[in-house]
Parts: structure tokens; C-alpha cells; sequence
């Protein structure tokens, strides 16, 4: 068998013809004068992860000025198209590249250093609270090369960066998208010291802001990032969420939010426990005391949403409020009581759900299809593997307001997008879904490209040196937990 013939099931393969857009001077495609482009993809099995989730045989797509200007069965891109820049994906599947859709990223180094912990009186809060500009730095560096080493084209950050900037370079140096907002914005902290000891610290709640106005001051300072429309780093409004921001706080980041047309993000229903709390206090469930006070509408996405009711699916979809799933923490929490998890449900009811690492304890970014499999299945309501794709790109995409740009394999879109080995392993071509989207490992990466820029090639990250990023990752890690008392 041609390891190569990446293909669905006769039932669900769909050809297309797609119609060819006019160079500048107006000369169709199909014309004796070939349109130029600045990079052809050939020979290539292509998943589209569009609307029709298309799989395009023997494939090519165009790239212009970091743009997919034409994808379709590659003799009629070639009988279009000339470039100088061709690369042959060798029969290999092409697919939309992942998001990690919520990610601490300022935390990455911190993976491995939670049993250090154990018996002492410091926590993770300790371990944020020392954060420095050059910790954040390194942290987002490491990840950045682990990210796009394991297919993975961009990733957000929910607000849990002291200082953006220092992330913000990260993008631009390796290649990556990056998605920010503005550090800790609430006004009410002492909720999440009450639910969770086990993150906070006195040094953290330090680096907060201390009341409403303090909150206020801070929301929308990111949003200048967004001037440049072809700018790695893109920025939204985000609240911390779980209970430490005030319905003021809430209202004016929302209006903002509206306003500005961004996403807004919050967690949301990581401990089920806590919710049902506050539900109790509250006299009804949370999602209905949101809706009286019109917190929910199609700006806003919630994180984590581990207590979903079933009737509360249709509540989401009505107002297209947005969903990030984190497998790893709601396997934590489905041993828990109060937990009800539907992230499968929803999905399948038209809720935009994209997927994320949170905080990658246990696992590297490359097995969250895996994760998000095994939590689906334990719930009781598995995840199709096409679903969990799906998920990882254009969900992710949505949940950031980037799905009209990001996600999937369309004419018009910033081509994102990984090129696998024809001859990994799991590459049999019965299920790419499954095959791609689950269980494909970095070894199956053979490119990466962000915006039509080459930053992965064999396998290697060629807009960063391991070695250095590495080695200043350990330097970093190991003074931090120095610095609050830890010893390896």
C-alpha cells in the first residue's frame, strides 16, 4: 500500500474544482499566462478542515503574500500557478495548523516542579509571583519551539503574563502566532485564595490589582497590538474569571470587548464544587443568572466549563458564546463532584469548542488529541477523531475570533498550515482524523508553515536553536526555584 494515499472513507471524500482568482493585471487562472505565486505545496494529500471538510487527492495550494490564493488537485494549480518556491510534500497529508486555544505560558518551565513542592509551604503562587520579564521570555521561547515542533502554528494566553512584552517578542523571533491580553485583571482575588491555597501565594495576590479602579486601569492595555492586521501578535479583552471579578468589572470588559469587536475570555467552571457554591448563593445556576444580566453573547468565550447542564448547550448556542476545553484539567475534576462534561454535545449542537493544554503537567503538546480522546470517552460522550481535529484547529481558531482568518484550508485565509510524513508510522490513510488529529506525534511533522514562511523543515525548527533555547529554559527554571526555597 502507497503510505502516501491519505483518504477517507469513500463516503465522506469530496472533490472539488475550486474557482481560480485573477491576477492583478485581471488574467484568469486557466489562461496561457500562468499567475505567480510565492510558494506551491504539491503532491499532497490535503485536509481542508473547512465547512465541508474536504480531502483534496494529489493536491497543491498557492501561496501569495501569505495567503492561500488556490488549493485543488495540483495539475490544475500548475496549469495556473508557477512559483519559484515548490515544495513536494511527497504524498504526505497537509492539515490546517493546531492552536493551543488557552496555555499559561509564563508557567511552561514550571512542568516538572509541582513534587517539589509537596511537604513545603510553597506553591505554585510562589513560583508565579517570582516571575521575571526573563523568566516569561524563556518560558515562551521553549514552548514556541516545542509548539512548532509538534504542528502547532500559534497559541493564547489568557492574561497570566506579567509582562506581554516579553512574550510578544517570542512571536516574531520563531515564527508563531501569539494571542495576549492584559496580566491578572480582577478585583476580587481572595476568591481564588479561597478555592485554590494550592496557586496562590502572598507575593502573587501582590501582582494584582487591588481593587476595581486598580482592574479597570489595566483592561484594554494589549489592544494596540491589533493595529497591524499582519502581526503575529494579536490581543483580546480577558478577565481572570472563577468568581475574582465584580459584575462592574465584568460589564465594562464585556462593553469593551463589544466595543472594540474582540473575544472576551474568562475561566470559567474549573471546579464544579465551586460553581455549584456560588450557585447556591446565587438562588440559580450560573449560566442563567449570567443571561438576566446580558453577560452572555457571541463576544464571549468561557474556559474550562467542567459543570455544563444539558440544557444549558442550547443556552450557549443561542448567544454563540464560545468554549475552550482543557482535557487534562477536566479529567482532574470528572472524579469530582458536580461534574457534568459536554464538550462532545456541544460541539455537535453548533457551540464553538476549540481545545488547549492549560498548564502541559503530563503531557507534551503533541498527545493533547489523546488527552482530549480519553476525557471525551471517560465522560461517557466520546469525541469522533475528525471532531478533536476539528477542535484543535478552527474551533481552537474560533474561540479567539480568528476563525474568519485561521483554522482551516480556504482560498483567502493566511496559510497555516503542517505538512506530515508520508511514512510515519501511524500514516495508513484509513482515518486522517484519527491518524493526524490524535495520535500523530511531532516525529510525523515534516514542515510548518506560518503565513506562508517556512519555520519547520524536516522535523526542526529553523527560526530557533534548540540548544540555546534549551539551555536558557533550565537556567531560568532552576534560579526561579532557588529564588522561593525549592531544591531539586
Amino acid at each position: 500500500m502507497n503510505p502516501s494515499a491519505l483518504v477517507e472513507p469513500a463516503t465522506k471524500i469530496r472533490m472539488i474544482t475550486m474557482p481560480f482568482a485573477t491576477n492583478a493585471s485581471g488574467v484568469p487562472a486557466g489562461s496561457n499566462e500562468p499567475q505567480r505565486s510565492d510558494l506551491i505545496v504539491h503532491n499532497a494529500t490535503i485536509l481542508t478542515v473547512d465547512a465541508d471538510d474536504r480531502v483534496i487527492r494529489t493536491g497543491a495550494l498557492a501561496v501569495r503574500n501569505g495567503r492561500i490564493v488556490a488549493l485543488d488537485r495540483q495539475e490544475k494549480i500548475f496549469a495556473s500557478y508557477a512559483s519559484d518556491q515548490l515544495f513536494d510534500a511527497a504524498g504526505g497529508a497537509v492539515h490546517p495548523g493546531f492552536i493551543d486555544a488557552h496555555v499559561h505560558v509564563s508557567q511552561y518551565t514550571a512542568r516538572s516542579v509541582l513534587p517539589l513542592m509537596e511537604g513545603t509551604s510553597v506553591t505554585m503562587g510562589h513560583w508565579k509571583g517570582g516571575l521575571t520579564p526573563e523568566d516569561e521570555y524563556a518560558s515562551a521561547r521553549l514552548a514556541a519551539l516545542d509548539y512548532l515542533q509538534c504542528g502547532y502554528t500559534g497559541f493564547v494566553d489568557p492574561g497570566t503574563v506579567f509582562e506581554p512584552d516579553a512574550v510578544a517578542a517570542v512571536a516574531d523571533e520563531a515564527g508563531i502566532r501569539i494571542w495576549l491580553t492584559d496580566p491578572y485583571v480582577a478585583d476580587g482575588g481572595e476568591a481564588l485564595a479561597a478555592d485554590l491555597p494550592e496557586l496562590v501565594s502572598e507575593n502573587f495576590l501582590a501582582r494584582w490589582p487591588r481593587n476595581t479602579d486598580e482592574a479597570l486601569k489595566r483592561l484594554g492595555g494589549q489592544l494596540f497590538r491589533n493595529r497591524n492586521p499582519d502581526s503575529l501578535v494579536k490581543a483580546f479583552v480577558g478577565l481572570y474569571g472563577e468568581a475574582t471579578d465584580s459584575p462592574e468589572l465584568y460589564q465594562a470588559a464585556l462593553s469593551l470587548a463589544r466595543d472594540r469587536d474582540v473575544r472576551f475570555q474568562e475561566h470559567l467552571g474549573y471546579l464544579p464544587a465551586f460553581q455549584l457554591k456560588r450557585e447556591k448563593a446565587l438562588g440559580q445556576p450560573l449560566l442563567r443568572w449570567f443571561e438576566e444580566r446580558g453577560f452572555l453573547d457571541s463576544h464571549v468565550t468561557f474556559t474550562h466549563m467542567n459543570l455544563v447542564r444539558e440544557d444549558e448547550i442550547s443556552l450557549l448556542g443561542k448567544f454563540g458564546v464560545r468554549v475552550v476545553w482543557c482535557p487534562w484539567g477536566q479529567l482532574q475534576m470528572l472524579g469530582k463532584d458536580g461534574a457534568q462534561a459536554r464538550m462532545a454535545d456541544m460541539h455537535r449542537a453548533g457551540v464553538k469548542v476549540g481545545i488547549a493544554s492549560d498548564i502541559p503537567r503530563v503531557a507534551d503538546f503533541d498527545v493533547l488529541g489523546s488527552l482530549a480522546a480519553s476525557a471525551a470517552a471517560t465522560s461517557g460522550r466520546p469525541a469522533k477523531p475528525r471532531e478533536i481535529l476539528r477542535m484543535r484547529t478552527l474551533g481552537a481558531a474560533a474561540t479567539i475570533g480568528a476563525d474568519g482568518e485561521l483554522g482551516s484550508l480556504e482560498v483567502g485565509k493566511r496559510a497555516d498550515f503542517v505538512v506530515r510524513c508520508p511514512s510515519a508510522s501511524v500514516n495508513f490513510g484509513f482515518d486522517p482524523g484519527l491518524e493526524l488529529g490524535v495520535i500523530g506525534g511531532r516525529h510525523t511533522v515534516k514542515a510548518v508553515y506560518v503565513g506562508g514562511r517556512q519555520v519547520v523543515d524536516g522535523g526542526k525548527v529553523v527560526t530557533l536553536d534548540d540548544d540555546s533555547v534549551i539551555a536558557a529554559a533550565h537556567r531560568s527554571a532552576r534560579a526561579l526555584a532557588s529564588r522561593i526555597g525549592l531544591r531539586a
